[in-house]
């Protein structure tokens, strides 16, 4: 599958990892208000944009867009945006799943497979347990959350199954878990004035953007080779 980038994708690139680093580095620690949002969701819609002027695979780019709402929806204190940024990441999620099983399908590569039983093992086994544990806390939110738990732990069993190519993605996908995790403790386990809070937005954000960056990566490298 031809994926180029050209300078119009660097660009696009550039500014969204700009954009990435600006909200890590500075606006993370700021009141929440539009430009903060904007900044945010900033990272992933430049990266929707470096992915179309390549000319990459269609899920790969709604996964981006999905993301990106995800972003906007989360960026504010707002309990009823939650819903919405849940749905949203959890099509990115849905997306990523239909990427990574295609990419299996179509390589015809699972071996060895012992490492990858080991890692999928591994991933199920965390996804529930903290499942479970936060299972208290969820309230009607589990209605959103349990779905997408569910699907990102599809997630993460899937990108153990890619061709070691792609072990960007698969270093991705376990990046975007922590992410999430963290993220969870945050919002149902935390209490608002907790500080260990002051430890868990950064883990969140510099996680997710590195998951993010490293599937994207991985599934333009394994495009290379299908």
């Amino acid at each position: 599958m031809a994926v180029e980038f050209g300078l119009l994708s660097w660009t696009f690139a550039a500014l969204g990892a700009a954009a990435a680093i600006a909200y890590g580095a500075h606006y993370l620690s700021r009141p929440r208000n539009w430009v903060r949002a904007l900044v945010k969701t900033l990272f992933m819609t430049a990266f929707a944009g470096a992915l179309i002027a390549a000319g990459a695979p269609a899920p790969l780019i709604l996964a981006a867009v999905a993301s990106a709402f995800g972003d906007f929806f989360l960026a504010f204190d707002k309990k009823w945006l939650l819903p919405f940024g849940i749905l949203s990441f959890l099509v990115a999620q849905l997306l990523y799943v239909l990427i990574f099983g295609a990419v299996w399908f179509f390589s015809g590569d699972n071996a060895p497979l012992l490492p990858r039983y080991i890692a999928m093992g591994a991933v199920i086994v965390a996804a529930f347990g903290f499942l479970i544990w936060m299972a208290p806390k969820l309230g009607w939110m589990a209605l959103g959350v349990v779905p997408y738990a569910i699907a990102i732990t599809l997630m993460g069993v899937a990108a153990m199954w890619l061709p070691w190519t792609g072990w960007p993605a698969m270093v991705g996908a376990l990046s975007f878990l922590v992410s999430d995790f963290v993220l969870a403790a945050e919002l149902f386990r935390l209490p608002p004035d907790s500080p260990a809070r002051r430890i868990t937005a950064p883990v969140v954000w510099w996680t997710y953007a590195a998951a993010q960056i490293l599937i994207i990566i991985g599934v333009l490298l394994l495009a290379r080779h299908i």
